[in-house]
């Protein structure tokens, strides 16, 4: 079990910091809210397929990596694999295929489920494995990546909790989408020259630079819009919540503070991208670029603000849902100090304040 963890524990814990369910976890809370659906089956089937899509996620980047030993030795990259046997790689792949198949059975009999679920292995397993190997098919495997680890997902959690034939699913499920595009389009721009370098195949890597900036920056601008379809669905959908004399929608704040942000950042990363400049706001490396508005609109707002702020309201509205408020204060570190301060506006305020100090 410590070796299999060791495997789970890929990159730093990145199968839970890239899983696109994780990320996009507003999109199960809103289900809760909408459908009022307050008790202990709820909290049981969000952490059931929580743990579904973990499982997910490491089998497909651990078939990658199996499939991938050589050429990221070449290219310089991690791989979970290296100086591992090629029958222990495969006994952990199967070790792991075996726990999806356990998580994804309680969810075998919500519509549309195991349809999905089987879309998912095809297009995860390939992705990588020859003779297929969708990854270097150029916009045919760019395609696949995005539906295997988001629009996939993001369907079948809607159908995992009964809400998947709905105008909600479908707006979050194309916004997630988008994200997916982002992502993965802005992960092959950095690692283009080395791809190319290792010999590989992918879509970046048959394209100029100029060309996958011109779609990344496009990407992050529909996503930005797209954002606001969005938070429109749960100004409507979720129903409003009476102070006094007023019935007032709960999504009201997460509204007004998206448009604040939108005039700062709406166009903001495809003019900069045209000009040639470096802007990647899904590069979260310590050596990647500042967290700026342009970050926190793409990452923080989606991905922890509007899913803790949804996560307290299903909390105030059902105590055990603390669980959701917990998992994320710990998951995110919001307890660490030093972390804020690290953060916009935070580190924008303490900048001022050591201007002024030193004035």
């Amino acid at each position: 079990m410590k070796k299999l963890l060791t495997f789970l524990a890929w990159r730093s814990w990145g199968l839970i910091r890239y899983n696109s369910v994780w990320q996009n976890v507003a999109a199960l809370f809103y289900i809760g809210l909408v459908r009022q659906w307050y008790g202990l089956d709820y909290i049981r089937d969000v952490g059931l397929f929580l743990v579904l899509s973990l499982s997910g996620t490491a089998y497909g980047y651990l078939v990658n990596d199996l499939a991938d030993v050589e050429l990221d030795l070449r290219a310089g990259k991690p791989n979970v694999f290296h100086d591992v046997s090629y029958a222990k790689s495969v006994l952990v792949v199967a070790v792991v295929f075996c726990l999806v198949i356990l998580c994804g059975l309680p969810f075998v009999d919500r519509p549309g489920f195991v349809p999905l679920w089987g879309a998912w292995f095809l297009t995860a397993t390939l992705y990588s494995l020859p003779p297929v190997r969708l990854k270097e098919r150029g916009a045919l495997g760019l395609l696949a990546t995005i539906a295997a680890q988001q629009t996939i997902p993001a369907a079948m959690a809607f159908s995992a909790l009964g809400y998947l034939q709905t105008g909600g699913a479908l707006a979050f499920i194309s916004y997630i989408t988008l994200r997916g595009i982002s992502s993965d389009v802005g992960h092959q721009m950095r690692d283009r020259e080395r791809d190319v370098a290792a010999g590989a195949r992918t879509f970046a890597a048959r394209h100029s630079h100029k060309v996958i900036a011109s779609i990344y920056g496009i990407s992050l601008e529909l996503e930005t819009l797209l954002l606001c379809v969005v938070l429109f669905v749960l100004l409507v959908d979720i129903p409003p919540v009476r102070l006094g004399s007023l019935t007032v929608a709960i999504a009201w704040p997460l509204v007004l503070g998206y448009l604040i942000l939108l005039p700062f950042t709406l166009g903001r990363a495809w003019l900069r991208l045209r000009r040639g400049d470096w802007v990647d706001p899904y590069d979260e490396s310590p050596e990647g670029p500042p967290r700026d508005l342009l970050h926190l609109i793409h990452h923080p707002f989606p991905t922890v603000i509007m899913s803790l702020y949804l996560a307290i309201w299903l909390t105030i509205y059902y105590w055990p849902n603390a669980v959701f408020v917990l998992g994320l204060i710990l998951l995110y570190r919001l307890y660490d100090i030093k972390r804020w301060a690290g953060v916009w506006p935070v580190r924008a305020l303490l900048s001022i304040w050591k201007s002024g100090g030193r004035a």
